[in-house]
This record gives C-alpha cells, sequence and structure tokens, in this order.
C-alpha cells in the first residue's frame, strides 16, 4: 500500500485571500481536505513512491503554496503511514 499522509497546517498571520489560494494549490496538487477539520489535509501516493519521497513531494508542494499565495509563515506537521486515515465526527 503506499504512503498515505496527515497534514496539519498553520497560516499565522495569512489573509482570507491568502489562505484561499494557498488552498488552491494544494488541490490543485490532489490534496484532500479533511471533513470538519479546518486545518488537516490527506494526501496519498502510489505504491512506489517511498517514504522520503513523499516527506520531499509534501515540502515541495507547500513551499509552491506559499510562493503563490505569498503567505510569509507555514508551520506544518505530517504524519505517514500505509494504512488510510479515518476522519469522522461524533454528535450527541
Amino acid at each position: 500500500m503506499g504512503q498515505k499522509v496527515l497534514v496539519t497546517i498553520d497560516l499565522s498571520n495569512a489573509s482570507e485571500e491568502q489562505r484561499d489560494k494557498f488552498y488552491k494549490v494544494l488541490k490543485e496538487e490532489k490534496w484532500l481536505k479533511l471533513k470538519n477539520l479546518t486545518t488537516a489535509w490527506k494526501v496519498s501516493f502510489k505504491n512506489e513512491v517511498t517514504r522520503i519521497d513523499a516527506i520531499n513531494t509534501i515540502k515541495n508542494e507547500l513551499k509552491k503554496a506559499k510562493t503563490s499565495s505569498k503567505v510569509s509563515r507555514v508551520d506544518y506537521a505530517m504524519q505517514l503511514n500505509t494504512i488510510d486515515l479515518l476522519n469522522g465526527d461524533i454528535t450527541i
């Protein structure tokens, strides 16, 4: 199974316009925004993509989005695994 990556992103001091441009780049790169989570994204890779290549791709796509949107700072965390991510909600 290919790498599945959970990426959380903080765009401190970004305007709404900058944030929209940033997210547009991620969507063009086939990132999927997780339902009901404002800063969490999922990125999936094919089986032949190595862990280090997946990490480098994520970093490069974040840099591309930063440049395109002119956001001054991007903070992120990523978690890689070959098991798919679970996303849901709990309501009362």
